[in-house]
């Protein structure tokens, strides 16, 4: 039997609804590209979104209280973090909360078989957002499960069918099996601003916090242990993909986080659990990247160029550094104000190419 679900309504957006479907659909477009270049992945993984993937990637069930648990996933030393994503668990008496689904089958096999140490089968998911790496393996869960995503995820998602099946899953064991098919699983219960969970005693908040690293994002909020699953608004020392993101309210949205005395433990996207120190560090990168793109755009500087000259100091070192050139190409079509415009991929394309050129990376 599935907890009692408690279902409540936030004050009105400030972003219409015309204007997230239009973002929204910008958003489906590149994260398109992402799935495309997965399922072409050669020498470098296409449209700059990362290197190759990653053939080794460990994993942990990380306890974080008596009733929640992050699953860990991070690839080996030198690899690519490309689509290598966190999971969460919330424990009830009789059933499991998951929180995301990872970015292909062998990820979500691996979670599940982790899970079976808690004694206890899921009977619902919450998507944190519809990006590829976080939605490609709900098709491992059990049929008919409950599938719980922001309102506008699902739509994003609908637009990503007939996405093909990554060739590298059938030659790489880290991410697949021979015969394993990428199969769009749709969220089957939706909400718009607030969804409420119990399992047991645990309440669980779904919210929807305004646009940010998309425009249908969920932070999953644990009030009584102030843990907080950020999805991909957070990544800990690994470069933030910007594919689909608003810098300026996605740096916002961090800065509201570190002064909400009600979290103290968060769980990224991306990279081991870590706090507001970490999402502090997180969010100086978007300001550096927002502050110097700003500079070079309005100095009429190229986004591939600008990437190639922005100093990262210290972020240089983060895992897929490169992401700067995708960021910086997605940052300027914010500075136009032509997000979700049909040319914005060609920009992604154009930025990274010319950012590899002069990085002498091919």
């Amino acid at each position: 039997m599935k907890a009692p679900v408690k279902t409540q309504h936030a004050p009105q957006s400030r972003w219409s609804r015309r204007a997230l479907l239009q973002a929204g659909a910008g958003a489906a477009v590149l994260a398109a590209i992402d799935v495309r270049a997965q399922a072409t992945a050669g020498s470098r993984a296409g449209a700059g979104f990362g290197a190759p993937p990653a053939t080794i990637i460990h994993s942990e069930l990380k306890q974080l209280s008596a009733t929640t648990y992050a699953f860990l996933q991070r690839e080996a030393p030198g690899q690519s973090n490309y689509s290598v994503s966190n999971f969460g668990i919330v424990a009830g008496p009789r059933s499991l909360l998951a929180i995301d689904a990872g970015g292909a089958p062998q990820h979500a096999r691996n979670f599940l078989a982790a899970a079976k140490a808690l004694g206890k089968s899921f009977d619902r998911v919450v998507i944190t957002h519809s990006h590829p790496d976080h939605i490609l393996g709900l098709a491992q869960f059990a049929p008919g499960i409950e599938i719980v995503a922001q309102e506008e995820t699902r739509a994003q998602m609908t637009r990503l069918a007939g996405m093909p099946t990554p060739a590298y899953w059938a030659t790489n064991p880290a991410w697949g099996r021979p015969g394993d098919v990428n199969k769009l699983i749709l969220p089957t219960v939706t909400f718009r601003d607030r969804m409420t969970v119990y399992y047991g005693d645990t309440q669980v908040e779904f919210i929807w916090p305004g646009r940010a690293h998309t425009t249908s994002d969920v932070l999953v909020k644990v009030p009584q242990d102030k843990i907080l699953f950020m999805g991909d608004i957070a990544f800990f020392g690994v470069t933030p993909l910007n594919g689909s993101g608003f810098i300026e309210d996605w740096i916002r949205l961090c800065d509201r986080i570190i002064e909400d005395a009600s979290v103290e433990i968060i769980v990224p996207g991306h990279g081991p659990v870590g706090g507001k120190a970490e999402l502090k560090e997180m969010r100086d990168y978007l300001d550096l990247l927002w502050r110097e793109g700003r500079k070079k755009f309005d100095a009429g500087v190229s986004a591939g160029r600008a990437a190639a000259e922005i100093d990262l100091g210290k972020y240089a070192t983060w895992t897929d550094s490169d992401r700067i050139a995708s960021n910086l190409a997605r940052l300027y079509a914010e500075f136009r104000g032509t997000l979700g415009s049909p040319a914005e991929r060609d920009a992604v394309r154009q930025a990274v190419a010319e950012y590899n050129e002069l990085k002498g990376r091919h």
